[in-house]
């Protein structure tokens, strides 16, 4: 076989993400993530959001996430993708504080993974830039009696639990588990006797969940009167009370590779396009060597979850699906500027009546004066 030079090889890939790009366009089958209008932020697990803290999503996994939680100041132009997919796209990440394998991560200083609700609720772990909200350190600062926690909703003994705040009660629970198992879990923001504003976590447990919370937990400790006996403590044990609540801690900790990963779209050329774009190279047996190549091609896709090589392809994929939205909102604004010229012109013919009227009764008056004189 003779060797393809490297500015051919470049130019045939070139012409090859065009093609499949302009194909897929065509024919409509560009993998989109669907957006869910009611998405909520899987940090935070609210769905406000404001112009300087709108909530982003992830081009790759589709994950939800507001500026802020996530630590993202600008909204970058094009493409988005979170932490997990930007440096580990095709390998599942663990959490080092939880079993979760599901959320929104960032980096520690020694290159591991952790969940950032995690981060924010741990008492011993901070964030080195508060504003990009990474990296996350003071890993090695969590006391060896926190690893040692058995959360009670997981009934794992995995990573650094957190436990209620009520007095005398040690219940312990990760904070990912916490969450999907809605338990009473706020920051509150409190002045101390110098008159500092101080930040405070607050999470309880599905027992002293305080009255007049918003939420109701989806999990339930009831005593367990088979193991019950004169003398003896009465044990309780953990009865979920959503089904729903069962299935996601079970795809939750699900050690599939594939359990998160998004749908690739892997590449297509028409054939009459394919033998333009053979014919660029003169070579014996371009099939087979068209072959290997649309294998090399088909790897770096799988490498990328589907994105385009090309960086332009992926800011005019934006920019297209957008198009549409965007010549709605400019008609909507025309509609409502023509309102707004017309109501205008009103105005002004109505200040010209009362013009009018004003200078006759000032005319009137004069010669009511004169005729008194």
């Amino acid at each position: 076989h003779s060797k393809v030079p490297c500015e051919i090889f470049e130019q045939l890939m070139d012409r090859s993400e065009k093609e499949s790009y302009f194909e897929s366009q065509t024919s409509g089958s560009v993998y989109d993530p669907l957006i869910d209008e009611d998405a909520v932020c899987c940090i935070c697990n609210d769905g406000e959001c404001s112009n300087s803290n709108v909530i982003l999503f992830c081009d790759m996994c589709n994950l939800a996430v507001h500026q802020d939680c996530y630590g993202v100041p600008f909204i970058p132009e094009g493409q988005w993708l979170c932490r997990r997919c930007l440096n580990s796209p095709s390998k599942p990440v663990d959490c080092v504080l939880c079993p979760s394998k599901a959320g929104a991560f960032k980096q520690t200083e020694c290159n591991r993974w952790v969940h950032v609700l995690c981060a924010l609720w741990v008492p011993e772990v901070h964030f080195s830039n508060p504003v990009f909200l990474e990296p996350i350190d003071s890993i090695n600062e969590i006391p060896a009696a926190r690893w040692k926690l058995t959360c009670y909703i997981c009934r794992r003994r995995e990573g650094a639990c957190i436990q209620c705040v009520r007095t005398n009660c040690y219940t312990a629970f990760h904070v990912t588990c916490a969450q999907q198992a809605g338990l009473h879990m706020k920051i509150e923001t409190y002045q101390d006797e110098a008159g500092n504003s101080t930040v405070k976590n607050v999470a309880f447990c599905d027992i002293h969940t305080p009255a007049d919370s918003d939420v109701t937990p989806l999990i339930r400790r009831v005593n367990d009167e088979s193991d019950a006996e004169e003398g003896k403590k009465v044990k309780r044990k953990s009865i979920l009370l959503d089904k729903k609540l069962q299935q996601k801690l079970k795809k939750k900790f699900s050690c599939e590779a594939g359990a998160n990963a998004p749908i690739v779209n892997i590449p297509h050329i028409n054939e009459d396009k394919m033998d333009e774009i053979l014919n660029l190279v003169d070579i014996d047996d371009k099939e087979e060597f068209f072959e290997r190549l649309k294998a090399y091609w088909t790897l770096k896709r799988q490498a990328r979850n589907g994105v385009p090589l090309l960086r332009r392809l992926q800011v005019s994929h934006t920019r297209t699906h957008t198009m549409a939205d965007e010549e709605t909102v400019d008609k909507d604004q025309l509609v409502k500027c023509q309102r707004l010229r017309h109501d205008l012109e009103r105005a002004r013919l109505l200040v010209e009546l009362i013009r009018k009227r004003e200078k006759r009764k000032k005319y009137r008056l004069r010669l009511c004066v004169d005729t008194t004189a």
